[in-house]
């Protein structure tokens, strides 16, 4: 076999070594994965709370199920629980990539793809302010073309 893993006969269990290298990097740079990808590559720990407020995602395991499924990366996950201002005890689970993953990932250049990632986004935030204007003129335009039935009156006759 010419593509066989060269055995060690020290090891404990041959069989059981990782042969899987980290995940591929997404082409797309100014997106919320890549954007996810780059905070966990940065040694971060994630939950979703802090993704809402740096990434300004909501559906951080989506993003996580995203990057496992599409991307091969093996993402490791812990449930915490914590307190809330309100007085209760929650439930997150905060998300984080080895640091064995970490370093496979920057010897195949991944400082420079955070680099990239990090400009990408910072430019795509200039656009904030013209994105709010239009959301809040479509949302005008929703109000004002209700969609209803013609055929279905109000409950006392009135449309």
């Amino acid at each position: 076999m010419t593509n066989a893993p060269i055995t060690n006969s020290n090891e404990s269990a041959p069989d059981e070594r990782d042969y899987n290298l980290p995940g591929s990097l997404p082409n797309r740079k100014n997106t919320v994965t890549a954007a996810v990808l780059a905070c966990l590559l940065e040694s971060s720990h994630l939950t979703g709370m802090e993704s809402v407020f740096k990434q300004s995602t909501t559906r951080l395991s989506a993003v996580i199920h995203y990057l496992e499924r599409d991307y091969c990366w093996n993402i490791d996950r812990r449930d915490i629980v914590t307190g809330t201002s309100d007085g209760r005890i929650a439930s997150i689970t905060t998300y984080w990539l080895s640091q064995t993953a970490i370093a496979q990932a920057f010897e195949t250049g991944a400082r420079h793809w955070i680099d990239k990632v990090n400009a990408a986004r910072a430019a795509r935030r200039k656009q904030s302010d013209k994105c709010k204007a239009d959301a809040a003129r479509l949302n005008t335009c929703r109000k004002q073309f209700k969609s209803h039935d013609p055929r279905q009156g109000g409950l006392w006759g009135d449309i």
